[in-house]
Protein backbone atom coordinates (compact mmCIF):
# COMPACT_ATOMS: atom_id res chain seq x y z
CA UNK A 1 0.00 0.00 0.00
CA UNK A 2 0.85 3.57 -0.39
CA UNK A 3 -0.22 6.29 1.37
CA UNK A 4 -1.38 9.45 -0.82
CA UNK A 5 -1.92 11.83 1.82
CA UNK A 6 0.49 13.54 4.43
CA UNK A 7 -1.26 13.94 7.70
CA UNK A 8 1.72 15.99 8.70
CA UNK A 9 -0.61 19.15 9.42
CA UNK A 10 1.45 22.44 10.42
CA UNK A 11 0.86 25.53 12.69
CA UNK A 12 2.10 27.80 10.28
CA UNK A 13 1.85 31.13 12.99
CA UNK A 14 3.67 32.56 16.11
CA UNK A 15 2.25 31.36 19.51
CA UNK A 16 1.75 35.54 20.63
CA UNK A 17 -0.49 35.99 17.24
CA UNK A 18 -3.56 33.19 18.58
CA UNK A 19 -4.66 36.27 20.60
CA UNK A 20 -5.07 38.41 18.17
CA UNK A 21 -8.62 39.87 17.49
CA UNK A 22 -7.99 40.34 13.71
CA UNK A 23 -5.60 37.04 12.99
CA UNK A 24 -8.96 34.92 14.69
CA UNK A 25 -11.68 36.88 12.22
CA UNK A 26 -9.08 36.42 9.18
CA UNK A 27 -8.76 32.71 10.36
CA UNK A 28 -12.43 32.52 10.68
CA UNK A 29 -12.94 34.44 7.22
CA UNK A 30 -10.59 31.69 5.76
CA UNK A 31 -12.37 29.00 7.08
CA UNK A 32 -15.52 29.81 5.63
CA UNK A 33 -13.78 30.39 2.18
CA UNK A 34 -12.31 27.15 2.18
CA UNK A 35 -16.08 25.08 3.12
CA UNK A 36 -18.00 26.90 1.10
CA UNK A 37 -15.55 25.93 -1.90
CA UNK A 38 -15.30 22.87 -0.77
CA UNK A 39 -19.30 22.39 -1.29
CA UNK A 40 -19.00 24.67 -4.36
CA UNK A 41 -16.09 22.49 -6.31
CA UNK A 42 -18.72 19.33 -5.93
CA UNK A 43 -21.87 20.87 -7.10
CA UNK A 44 -21.78 18.96 -10.40
CA UNK A 45 -24.32 16.36 -10.86
CA UNK A 46 -26.65 15.06 -13.78
CA UNK A 47 -28.66 13.65 -10.64
CA UNK A 48 -31.05 15.18 -8.44
CA UNK A 49 -29.25 15.82 -5.31
CA UNK A 50 -29.88 15.09 -0.97
CA UNK A 51 -28.52 15.70 2.23
CA UNK A 52 -28.08 13.83 4.88
CA UNK A 53 -29.56 16.19 7.85
CA UNK A 54 -29.65 15.31 11.25
CA UNK A 55 -30.41 18.69 12.39
CA UNK A 56 -26.61 19.07 14.29
CA UNK A 57 -24.34 21.44 13.23
CA UNK A 58 -22.17 19.81 11.09
CA UNK A 59 -25.07 18.30 8.21
CA UNK A 60 -27.10 21.54 9.04
CA UNK A 61 -24.00 23.87 7.54
CA UNK A 62 -23.52 21.72 4.65
CA UNK A 63 -26.73 21.65 4.01
CA UNK A 64 -27.08 24.89 4.28
CA UNK A 65 -24.17 25.69 1.68
CA UNK A 66 -25.63 22.83 -0.75
CA UNK A 67 -28.62 24.86 -0.95
CA UNK A 68 -27.35 28.26 -1.22
CA UNK A 69 -25.83 26.81 -4.63
CA UNK A 70 -27.78 24.25 -5.92
CA UNK A 71 -30.23 25.58 -8.44
CA UNK A 72 -31.04 22.75 -10.24
CA UNK A 73 -34.28 21.36 -8.82
CA UNK A 74 -35.64 22.07 -5.07
CA UNK A 75 -32.86 20.25 -2.40
CA UNK A 76 -33.77 17.22 -1.19
CA UNK A 77 -33.02 16.62 2.72
CA UNK A 78 -33.64 13.11 4.74
CA UNK A 79 -33.57 12.48 8.26
CA UNK A 80 -34.68 9.11 10.41
CA UNK A 81 -35.60 8.72 13.67
CA UNK A 82 -37.54 7.13 16.31
CA UNK A 83 -40.96 9.32 17.09
CA UNK A 84 -40.04 12.14 18.95
CA UNK A 85 -36.18 12.03 18.59
CA UNK A 86 -34.20 15.26 19.07
CA UNK A 87 -33.09 14.55 15.05
CA UNK A 88 -36.05 15.00 13.47
CA UNK A 89 -37.13 17.98 15.11
CA UNK A 90 -34.38 20.27 14.62
CA UNK A 91 -33.84 18.68 10.55
CA UNK A 92 -37.63 19.89 10.85
CA UNK A 93 -36.09 23.39 11.53
CA UNK A 94 -33.33 23.27 9.11
CA UNK A 95 -35.26 22.27 6.48
CA UNK A 96 -38.28 24.76 7.03
CA UNK A 97 -35.71 27.80 7.30
CA UNK A 98 -33.87 26.61 3.81
CA UNK A 99 -37.37 25.13 2.19
CA UNK A 100 -35.80 22.31 1.18
CA UNK A 101 -38.01 19.22 -0.05
CA UNK A 102 -37.78 17.52 3.50
CA UNK A 103 -38.15 13.79 3.64
CA UNK A 104 -38.53 11.99 7.49
CA UNK A 105 -38.10 8.31 7.94
CA UNK A 106 -39.88 7.27 11.38
CA UNK A 107 -38.54 3.95 12.41
CA UNK A 108 -39.60 1.96 15.67
CA UNK A 109 -37.36 0.43 18.55
CA UNK A 110 -37.97 -3.13 16.66
CA UNK A 111 -36.97 -1.50 13.17
CA UNK A 112 -33.35 -0.80 14.46
CA UNK A 113 -32.93 -3.72 16.30
CA UNK A 114 -33.52 -6.43 13.83
CA UNK A 115 -31.56 -4.78 11.25
CA UNK A 116 -28.24 -4.69 13.25
CA UNK A 117 -27.26 -8.04 11.36
CA UNK A 118 -28.41 -6.52 8.20
CA UNK A 119 -25.96 -3.48 9.12
CA UNK A 120 -22.91 -5.47 10.35
CA UNK A 121 -22.68 -7.71 7.32
CA UNK A 122 -22.75 -4.21 4.80
CA UNK A 123 -20.15 -1.88 7.19
CA UNK A 124 -17.77 -5.06 7.82
CA UNK A 125 -16.99 -3.80 11.38
CA UNK A 126 -18.26 -4.62 15.30
CA UNK A 127 -16.75 -1.61 16.50
CA UNK A 128 -19.50 -0.83 19.23
CA UNK A 129 -20.43 2.84 18.20
CA UNK A 130 -19.56 1.84 14.63
CA UNK A 131 -22.32 -0.49 14.82
CA UNK A 132 -24.75 1.96 16.51
CA UNK A 133 -24.68 4.71 14.44
CA UNK A 134 -24.35 3.03 11.42
CA UNK A 135 -27.37 1.19 12.17
CA UNK A 136 -29.65 4.42 11.22
CA UNK A 137 -27.31 5.65 8.24
CA UNK A 138 -27.72 2.83 6.35
CA UNK A 139 -31.67 2.66 7.27
CA UNK A 140 -32.15 5.99 5.72
CA UNK A 141 -29.64 5.90 2.84
CA UNK A 142 -31.41 2.32 2.12
CA UNK A 143 -35.24 4.45 1.99
CA UNK A 144 -33.44 7.45 -0.14
CA UNK A 145 -32.81 4.59 -2.89
CA UNK A 146 -35.69 2.51 -2.21
CA UNK A 147 -37.74 5.65 -2.85
CA UNK A 148 -36.66 8.73 -4.33
CA UNK A 149 -34.30 9.07 -7.45
CA UNK A 150 -31.74 10.94 -5.36
CA UNK A 151 -28.28 9.42 -6.01
CA UNK A 152 -25.92 11.88 -5.00
CA UNK A 153 -26.02 13.05 -1.41
CA UNK A 154 -24.05 15.11 0.82
CA UNK A 155 -22.47 14.30 4.63
CA UNK A 156 -21.05 16.15 7.35
CA UNK A 157 -18.64 13.88 8.35
CA UNK A 158 -15.28 14.71 9.37
CA UNK A 159 -16.20 17.79 10.69
CA UNK A 160 -16.11 16.01 14.77
CA UNK A 161 -12.58 14.56 13.54
CA UNK A 162 -10.88 17.78 12.26
CA UNK A 163 -12.86 20.38 15.13
CA UNK A 164 -12.08 18.32 17.89
CA UNK A 165 -15.95 18.13 18.98
CA UNK A 166 -16.56 15.09 20.80
CA UNK A 167 -17.75 15.82 24.17
CA UNK A 168 -14.46 13.88 25.81
CA UNK A 169 -12.35 17.07 23.90
CA UNK A 170 -13.36 18.77 26.76
CA UNK A 171 -10.66 17.37 29.05
CA UNK A 172 -8.10 17.49 27.18
CA UNK A 173 -5.43 18.45 29.29
CA UNK A 174 -3.43 20.83 25.97
CA UNK A 175 -3.96 22.10 23.20
CA UNK A 176 -1.27 20.39 21.86
CA UNK A 177 -2.72 16.99 23.04
CA UNK A 178 -5.86 18.29 21.24
CA UNK A 179 -4.12 18.85 18.49
CA UNK A 180 -2.84 15.65 18.38
CA UNK A 181 -5.91 13.72 19.14
CA UNK A 182 -7.51 15.63 16.00
CA UNK A 183 -5.17 14.39 13.63
CA UNK A 184 -5.27 10.79 15.02
CA UNK A 185 -8.56 10.32 14.56
CA UNK A 186 -8.31 11.56 11.09
CA UNK A 187 -5.44 9.48 10.50
CA UNK A 188 -8.24 6.56 11.16
CA UNK A 189 -11.08 7.87 10.15
CA UNK A 190 -11.26 4.81 7.24
CA UNK A 191 -11.27 2.35 10.02
CA UNK A 192 -14.60 3.86 11.79
CA UNK A 193 -16.64 7.01 10.68
CA UNK A 194 -15.82 7.24 7.02
CA UNK A 195 -15.95 3.67 6.91
CA UNK A 196 -19.42 3.63 8.39
CA UNK A 197 -20.44 6.45 5.78
CA UNK A 198 -18.77 4.75 2.53
CA UNK A 199 -20.21 1.51 3.50
CA UNK A 200 -23.74 2.68 4.47
CA UNK A 201 -23.64 5.09 1.46
CA UNK A 202 -22.31 3.18 -1.46
CA UNK A 203 -23.74 0.09 0.27
CA UNK A 204 -27.45 1.18 -0.43
CA UNK A 205 -26.12 2.67 -4.35
CA UNK A 206 -25.50 6.11 -3.28
CA UNK A 207 -22.44 8.17 -3.96
CA UNK A 208 -22.09 10.69 -1.01
CA UNK A 209 -19.84 13.52 -0.91
CA UNK A 210 -18.21 15.13 2.15
CA UNK A 211 -16.67 18.68 1.86
CA UNK A 212 -15.46 18.24 5.39
CA UNK A 213 -12.74 16.23 4.18
CA UNK A 214 -11.32 18.19 1.40
CA UNK A 215 -7.69 18.09 1.45
CA UNK A 216 -7.49 22.03 0.91
CA UNK A 217 -9.97 22.97 3.36
CA UNK A 218 -8.36 20.38 5.97
CA UNK A 219 -4.86 21.38 5.17
CA UNK A 220 -6.50 25.03 6.40
CA UNK A 221 -8.89 23.95 9.24
CA UNK A 222 -6.26 21.89 10.77
CA UNK A 223 -3.67 24.69 10.57
CA UNK A 224 -5.70 26.99 12.66
CA UNK A 225 -4.31 26.79 16.58
CA UNK A 226 -6.05 24.33 18.86
CA UNK A 227 -6.39 27.29 21.34
CA UNK A 228 -8.69 28.65 19.07
CA UNK A 229 -10.57 25.05 18.77
CA UNK A 230 -11.06 24.06 22.32
CA UNK A 231 -14.44 24.21 23.81
CA UNK A 232 -15.32 27.65 24.60
CA UNK A 233 -18.33 28.95 26.84
CA UNK A 234 -18.74 24.90 27.79
CA UNK A 235 -19.61 24.85 23.60
CA UNK A 236 -17.89 22.08 21.28
CA UNK A 237 -16.98 24.07 17.74
CA UNK A 238 -17.25 27.29 18.94
CA UNK A 239 -14.20 28.66 15.96
CA UNK A 240 -16.26 26.86 13.48
CA UNK A 241 -20.04 27.98 15.11
CA UNK A 242 -18.95 31.32 15.13
CA UNK A 243 -17.17 31.58 11.73
CA UNK A 244 -20.39 30.99 9.97
CA UNK A 245 -23.08 33.23 12.58
CA UNK A 246 -22.92 36.26 10.68
CA UNK A 247 -24.16 34.76 7.71
CA UNK A 248 -27.78 33.54 9.18
CA UNK A 249 -27.45 30.22 7.06
CA UNK A 250 -29.16 28.28 10.02
CA UNK A 251 -31.72 29.36 12.70
CA UNK A 252 -29.43 30.41 16.03
CA UNK A 253 -30.81 27.29 17.82
CA UNK A 254 -29.49 24.62 15.52
CA UNK A 255 -26.06 26.92 14.57
CA UNK A 256 -25.38 26.57 18.68
CA UNK A 257 -27.01 23.30 19.57
CA UNK A 258 -24.92 21.43 21.55
CA UNK A 259 -23.45 17.55 19.72
CA UNK A 260 -25.62 14.71 19.84
CA UNK A 261 -23.80 11.61 18.90
CA UNK A 262 -25.81 9.22 16.49
CA UNK A 263 -27.06 7.41 18.81
CA UNK A 264 -28.63 9.82 20.87
CA UNK A 265 -30.09 12.15 18.25
CA UNK A 266 -32.09 9.83 16.56
CA UNK A 267 -33.92 8.52 19.92
CA UNK A 268 -35.62 10.51 22.44
CA UNK A 269 -33.68 11.87 25.57
CA UNK A 270 -35.19 9.68 27.98
CA UNK A 271 -34.12 6.59 26.06
CA UNK A 272 -31.34 6.96 23.73
CA UNK A 273 -30.23 4.49 21.28
CA UNK A 274 -27.60 2.47 22.64
CA UNK A 275 -30.22 1.95 26.16
CA UNK A 276 -32.62 0.56 24.24
CA UNK A 277 -29.90 -2.10 22.04
CA UNK A 278 -28.38 -2.57 26.02
CA UNK A 279 -31.98 -3.31 26.85
CA UNK A 280 -32.65 -5.83 24.69
CA UNK A 281 -28.92 -7.21 24.50
CA UNK A 282 -29.44 -7.92 28.30
CA UNK A 283 -32.27 -10.72 27.19
CA UNK A 284 -30.03 -12.92 24.86
CA UNK A 285 -26.49 -12.66 26.26
CA UNK A 286 -26.32 -14.07 29.81
CA UNK A 287 -23.72 -12.99 32.14
CA UNK A 288 -21.91 -16.26 32.12
CA UNK A 289 -21.48 -15.68 28.33
CA UNK A 290 -20.19 -12.65 28.41
CA UNK A 291 -17.54 -13.30 31.42
CA UNK A 292 -16.87 -16.36 29.29
CA UNK A 293 -15.86 -14.13 26.01
CA UNK A 294 -13.38 -12.04 28.28
CA UNK A 295 -10.90 -15.10 27.82
CA UNK A 296 -12.48 -16.31 24.68
CA UNK A 297 -11.37 -13.50 22.22
CA UNK A 298 -7.65 -12.61 21.98
CA UNK A 299 -7.81 -9.85 20.00
CA UNK A 300 -10.83 -6.78 21.24
CA UNK A 301 -12.02 -8.98 24.15
CA UNK A 302 -15.80 -7.26 24.24
CA UNK A 303 -15.83 -4.32 27.30
CA UNK A 304 -19.97 -4.81 27.22
CA UNK A 305 -22.81 -7.36 26.20
CA UNK A 306 -23.17 -5.18 23.33
CA UNK A 307 -19.78 -5.43 22.11
CA UNK A 308 -20.21 -9.15 22.41
CA UNK A 309 -23.46 -9.38 20.41
CA UNK A 310 -22.26 -7.36 17.62
CA UNK A 311 -18.81 -9.62 17.81
CA UNK A 312 -20.47 -12.85 17.58
CA UNK A 313 -22.99 -11.70 14.31
CA UNK A 314 -19.72 -10.09 12.71
CA UNK A 315 -17.53 -13.69 13.03
CA UNK A 316 -20.84 -16.20 12.02
CA UNK A 317 -20.64 -13.40 8.69
CA UNK A 318 -17.00 -12.76 8.81
CA UNK A 319 -14.64 -15.62 10.38
CA UNK A 320 -11.13 -14.92 11.24
CA UNK A 321 -11.29 -11.49 9.90
CA UNK A 322 -11.81 -9.82 13.71
CA UNK A 323 -8.01 -8.01 13.09
CA UNK A 324 -9.32 -6.12 10.68
CA UNK A 325 -10.81 -3.68 13.28
CA UNK A 326 -7.72 -2.89 15.10
CA UNK A 327 -9.21 -1.39 18.51
CA UNK A 328 -12.73 -0.13 20.03
CA UNK A 329 -13.37 3.72 19.43
CA UNK A 330 -13.72 4.83 22.60
CA UNK A 331 -13.38 8.25 24.14
CA UNK A 332 -9.97 9.60 25.46
CA UNK A 333 -9.80 11.41 28.98
CA UNK A 334 -12.40 9.96 30.47
CA UNK A 335 -14.08 7.03 32.70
Amino acid sequence: FKRYYDYNYKLSIKHEEMTDEYFLYTMMLKTKHYLTDAVKKRMMSERPVGCLLSGGLDSSLITALVSKYYTKAPLQTFSIGLEGSEDLKYARKVADYLGTEHHELVVSEKDMLNFIETDIVQIESYDTTTVRASVPMLMLCKYIREKTDVIVIYSGEGSDEASGSYLYFHNAPSPAEFQNECVRLIEDLNRFDVLRCDKSTAGAGLEVRVPFLDKAFLEHYMSVPAEMKVPKDGMEKWFLRKAFEDEKMLPSEVLWRTKDGMSDGCSSKTKPWYSIIQDYVDTVISDEEFEASKSKYKHNPPKIKESLYYRKIFDKHYPGQAHLTPYYWLPKWSG
